[in-house]
């Protein structure tokens, strides 16, 4: 389970991005800047790769409110994000019963 608390804020991403990875799933957080003012993206893809060297087509991003109520939302995503498609996927490659 990701949980970032203490480890990112708001003011923190205004200036840097922050990347991470739970087992087979890397992602990262960052300010995007649009013309409706600024917003959180979350992006997530299958490691072992870097977001740069990662094909687009691997990507999946979602946005949120750029403030502490946007980034729990995002934290909520990426961990649903990592039960709804990497949690199993890992299972089948651990369990002893696959052919």
């Amino acid at each position: 389970m990701i949980n970032l608390d203490g480890m990112i804020s708001i003011p923190y991403l205004k200036k840097a991005v922050f990347t991470g990875s739970e087992k087979a799933m890397s992602f990262l957080i960052r300010k995007k800047s649009g013309e409706e003012g600024d917003a959180l993206e979350a992006v997530v893809w299958p490691g072992p790769f870097n977001f740069a060297t990662t094909e687009d087509e691997k990507k999946v991003s979602h946005e949120f409110a750029f403030d502490k109520d946007g980034l729990k939302e995002a934290v909520s995503w990426l961990n649903r994000y990592y039960a709804d498609h990497f949690a199993a996927l890992e299972k089948r490659e651990t369990d002893p019963q696959r052919n």
